[in-house]
């Protein structure tokens, strides 16, 4: 099941202008293996896909052609309407509003356009190939064609944790000449010009109290759910056992009366995770279901057979460590014919605010911001004078840039951390001493013209780890259909999102109960008492399990490195590092991510 390095592709298509100069690229991609393509009135080739099947859905209405790819649960007569209805108003946004996880692509009058969602799920991506400005949701695709290589900057990017700072993230890709598109933006090709990238999204300003929230989550919520498992004859859900995988149990059993819904745990081997009883707990609620619990004594280890389980993929993934035990689920899910598998990724990221929301909810009610600064305080180990300090002095955006990029190799303080406009950047022990000085001279330059996804800084820090978790969850999905198994990440969508950030960060948000918007919003559709968890597992036990007990092989990973050969990480601090990971207190996604650009590069440069 392993697949060698570009043997795999996931589905992948490209726009291309209407211009002679772009036939021999058309004719290069038309060549590949199953590859579908949609010809302009002129003849030429304007979109050639492959690899989607019933994901792509087209319909024409006079000069407009529309193209829908990924999940939007939409009638072929109602895509037709609105296509209709764009024409006449000469405005996509109904077309671009649709419920799902997809790219519109249009063509009209000469002028194509392209966008993903605003999570950042489907991504696109612009490169100039031969003299022909093209998009594509794979930049592989663009780079093979260009005959470009690794870009060395984006691979330093990518040692920073949790994430680099947005204005970095979506600045390279990872080939040379290969430009991302961010979310919420669209691509504007034309012949004869450089492609034009415009913002089509802002985030909805937070001004909706916790039921009329609610009600509108439900509904969100509750079709993002069933347009995809309703009509699929096996439907399956990752049921960790928190409040985002039980709620979508809850959801997918209510979408399919008449069929079984299977549920999927894995196991913990520590005696201290309570994530398999509270699975078990949800599971024995719901009618329909049928519950697996992967015995983890016979499921593989984080960090078990790094090299020989890896997935081919256009970005180091940050399962990589976990590569064994997701091909490992993978396979039941395949065995039991899933059509339809549902993940809680990005839950927390949507529902919940981050503490940055304190001083505009005090300007609302200084009494409530009090009380959620001592419950946030004491549920993060932190002093409420320190937290209400990082949220009051969190300054501009701008500020926040050069304070992060004057502190890449510093202990990010726990309030800080929490309150700020991001998660503070950092770089590992092992990052190269001049890489260090390269992105933080690169930061700083960010940072001159730097803007927020909008001026309220709760707003901004939920987008930005909305998109952050969007791209991990995305190659997740890529993965996932190497064996035949579609993923869907129902809090994802658009309408769930708006949602979320529509309602006031202090409703949405409460150290004194979990997840009270999704928890309001389900309890009416799932059965009394499934929704009641208060507590929340982790995984640092299986990382540092892991580690013990695969620490040879880790260490052999990063003997003649890809990444020392490179220039980006001293291996000798790595391997010191590594052997003390458990007592260092080293941030575990130092070490994950790490691993997962290391594997990555190597598969780059067989």
């Amino acid at each position: 099941m392993t697949e060698a390095a570009g043997a795999y592709r996931p589905p992948w298509f490209c726009v291309l202008p209407d211009d002679d100069a772009a036939g021999l690229l058309a004719r290069r991609l038309a060549g590949q293996e199953a590859a579908r393509t949609f010809k302009h009135t002129s003849g030429r080739p304007w979109l050639i896909a492959s690899g989607w099947g019933k994901q792509l859905r087209t319909a024409t209405a006079g000069p407009l052609k529309a193209v829908l790819i990924g999940s939007c649960a939409v009638s072929t007569a109602r895509l037709r309407d609105l296509a209709t209805r764009a024409t006449e108003s000469g405005q996509d946004e109904e077309l671009a509003a649709l419920p799902g996880s997809y790219y519109l692509i249009t063509a009209r009058r000469g002028v194509r356009s392209a966008r993903g969602d605003v999570a950042g799920l489907n991504r696109l991506y612009y490169a100039c190939v031969e003299g022909v400005w093209a998009l594509s949701n794979s930049p592989q695709i663009l780079a093979d064609a260009a005959g470009t290589g690794v870009d060395g900057r984006w691979a330093a990017l990518r040692l920073l944790a949790p994430s680099a700072p947005s204005p970095l993230l979506f600045s390279r890709s990872p080939y040379q000449g290969v430009t991302p598109v961010p979310p919420g933006s669209k691509a504007v090709l034309c012949p004869s010009h450089p492609v034009a990238v415009t913002r089509y999204w802002t985030p909805p300003e937070p001004v909706l109290p916790l039921d009329a929230g609610a009600e509108r989550l439900r509904e969100a919520l509750a079709r993002a759910v069933a347009a995809r498992v309703a009509s699929v004859p096996v439907a399956s859900v990752q049921l960790s056992g928190g409040l985002d995988s039980a709620a979508l149990a809850a959801l997918a059993a209510c979408a399919r009366p008449a069929a079984t819904t299977v549920l999927v745990t894995v196991g913990s081997r520590a005696a201290d995770n309570p994530d398999e009883r509270w699975a078990r707990r949800t599971a024995g609620l719901l009618e329909g279901v049928d519950h697996l619990v992967l015995d983890p004594g016979g499921y593989p280890r984080i960090f078990q057979d790094l090299q020989g389980s890896q997935f081919a993929l256009a970005e180091p993934a940050s399962f990589a460590a976990s590569a064994a035990r997701f091909r490992q689920t993978l396979r039941v899910l395949a065995e039991r014919g899933s059509g339809a598998h549902l993940n809680g990724q990005g839950g927390d990221e949507a529902l919940l605010a981050p503490l940055s929301y304190l001083p505009r909810a005090a300007a609302r009610s200084v009494h409530r911001a009090w009380w959620h600064l001592r419950g946030h305080a004491a549920l993060n180990r932190t002093s409420s004078l320190s937290l209400a300090r990082a949220a009051a002095t969190a300054g501009t955006y701008r500020q926040w840039l050069i304070r992060g990029a004057d502190h890449l190799t510093a202990p990010a303080s726990p309030a800080a951390a929490l309150a700020g406009w991001e998660a503070p950047p950092r770089l590992p022990p092992w990052t190269a001493p001049e890489v260090i000085r390269d992105l933080r001279q690169e930061l700083l330059v960010a940072a001159e013209a730097a803007e927020p996804v909008c001026g309220d800084i709760a707003t901004h820090g939920t987008v930005t780890r909305i998109r952050s978790v969007a791209r991990r969850a995305g190659l997740y999905r890529d993965a996932m259909h190497v064996a035949g198994v579609p993923g869907h990440f129902p809090y994802l969508d658009r309408a769930v999102i708006e949602t979320a950030l529509a309602t006031l960060p202090e409703e949405r948000t409460d150290p004194w109960a979990p997840k009270p918007l999704l928890t309001a919003a389900v309890a009416p559709l799932a059965p009394p008492g499934l929704l009641i968890r208060r507590d929340k597992g982790h995984y640092n036990h299986e990382i540092h399990a892991g580690l013990a007990a695969h620490y040879g092989e880790l260490a052999d990973l990063f003997h003649g490195s890809a990444l020392g050969e490179a220039g980006l990480i001293d291996e000798k601090v790595l391997c010191q590092n590594l052997a003390e990971a458990a007592t260092r207190r080293l941030a575990p996604a130092f070490i994950t991510e790490t691993v997962a650009l290391e594997l990555w590069l190597r598969a780059a440069h067989p």
